[in-house]
This record gives C-alpha cells, structure tokens and sequence, in this order.
C-alpha cells in the first residue's frame, strides 16, 4: 500500500515519527520527489493489514506529530524562561 504525503505540510520529522510507530507492523519505504513523499506499507506476516485502518492510523500519528511540532514551537521561548527562573539559585 502506497500513501502520498505533502511535505510542505508535513515535517520529515513528523513522518519519521509515525514511521517509527508504525515500523513494528509493517517494513517502511520512503520515496522524496519535490514536495511530495511516497510512502510504502508492507505488512510483516503476523500482522493483520487493514488498508482503511492503516491509513487512518498513519493521519493520526501525523497530526499528532504535527500538533506536538506547533506546540513545542509555540512555547519553547515559556518553557526557557520557567527552567531559567526555577534553576536561578543554583547559578552564581
């Protein structure tokens, strides 16, 4: 089975991610062409493929990883100034 992704929407980081979750099922390939990445699913022989479910799985892992992305990218400059203030003693 072969998914098409946009990559101006979606990060390799995001991709691999979901790849990686999904790499106990399934031997995964990837194919880069522009702005666009193809991604082939084949199951391993114990396990159950469902193309749907395989496919919704995937969108999922890769919207969540995308929404973790805008989050941590939203809040890393609140994050730095709350590790700053709760380690200020322990600085000279």
């Amino acid at each position: 089975m072969k998914i098409i992704i946009d990559r101006n929407i979606y990060s390799d980081e995001c991709v691999s991610k979901a790849i990686y979750w999904l790499s106990d099922s399934y031997t995964i390939t990837r194919s880069l062409n522009v702005d666009k990445e193809t991604i082939s699913f084949t199951p391993h022989d114990n396990c159950d493929f469902d193309e749907k479910e395989l496919c919704n799985r995937f969108f999922q892992l890769l919207n969540d990883f995308k929404l973790r992305q805008i989050v941590e990218k939203e809040t890393h400059d609140i994050r730095t100034i709350l590790y700053a203030k709760a380690f200020e003693k322990y600085i000279d």
